[in-house]
């Protein structure tokens, strides 16, 4: 092979490559983004529950439908909320498919706040 039959075939490598991680960062990124956009929501709620003295289940219904706002993938069921002495406890497990068209990997992402470590 000649040198310019090979610089054609390490540009096209290059091209793949560079699409490849174009692709997975348009794909991946706002999944993290809409995460971590909602770990915060988990953590406020779980900071102000006491003060706002709101009921588990409204709690529950406030993340989920902000959950919905960032299209995550998750269920009411999903969404733990219990009392404490001072506050509540909030868990929230779930899971993101991601398709990367040659790999589909899931996401897992596990939230826990309480009252008490929320500040």
């Amino acid at each position: 092979m000649n040198a310019r039959g090979g610089s054609k075939v390490q540009l096209i490598l290059g091209l793949l490559v560079t699409a490849g991680i174009i692709v997975a960062a348009v794909r991946l990124v706002p999944v993290y983004a809409n995460s971590f956009e909602f770990r915060d929501a988990i953590r406020s709620q779980a900071k102000f529950a006491d003060v706002e003295r709101k009921t588990p289940e409204a709690i529950r219904e406030t993340l989920y439908k902000k959950a919905q706002d960032l299209n995550l993938p998750v269920t009411r069921e999903q969404i733990q909320v219990t009392p404490q002495r001072t506050g509540v406890q909030i868990i929230v497990r779930y899971k993101v498919p991601v398709d990367l068209i040659v790999y589909r990997p899931v996401l897992n992402f596990s939230y826990s706040e309480d009252t008490a470590h929320a500040f």
